[in-house]
């Protein structure tokens, strides 16, 4: 009995490490460091564990490097409104995140402009945007109520 439990306390210490091992932030992204590109979108992943874009940005010179947008995933996207279709592939945009620490073309996503200055954030982001608008809703309700 002590020996089945002890093996089984084992396997799950290992399944827990190795969960949180793939959910890692810091060993790839430097969250110190945020690069923005402009390029066009080649492809919107809406999916779990995260979901990806790769989009085409071209430098002065007219090279074209494909970088590779890690978002959350689409439980936590969805949360707060997005869809497969949030992004499409042809589109023009400028997109903020964090860099890799081993300076490869990819990023970890933290906003989205389009050219006609409409933004897509996080879900995190979105919903502590949308909780401080209610809130200063709120306060300007209170404020006419006085």
């Amino acid at each position: 009995m002590t020996r089945n439990y002890l093996l089984a306390l084992a396997v799950a210490v290992l399944e827990v490490r190795s969960v949180g091992a793939h959910h890692a932030f810091s060993p790839v992204y430097d969250d110190k460091r945020t690069v923005t590109i402009d390029g066009v979108v080649t492809e919107f992943r809406f999916v779990n564990p995260h979901s990806m874009m790769t989009i085409e940005v071209r430098d002065e010179s007219g090279a074209v490097t494909r970088w590779v947008v890690e978002f959350a995933g689409r439980l936590n996207l969805s949360e707060v409104g997005w869809t497969a279709d949030s992004i499409k592939a042809g589109e023009k945009v400028s997109v903020t995140g964090n860099p890799t620490w081993e300076k490869m073309p990819r990023l970890f996503f933290k906003r989205l402009v389009r050219p006609d200055g409409s933004e897509l954030l996080p879900g995190a982001a979105q919903r502590d945007s949308a909780l401080e608008a209610e809130r200063r809703q709120r306060a300007q309700e209170r404020d006419r109520r006085k």
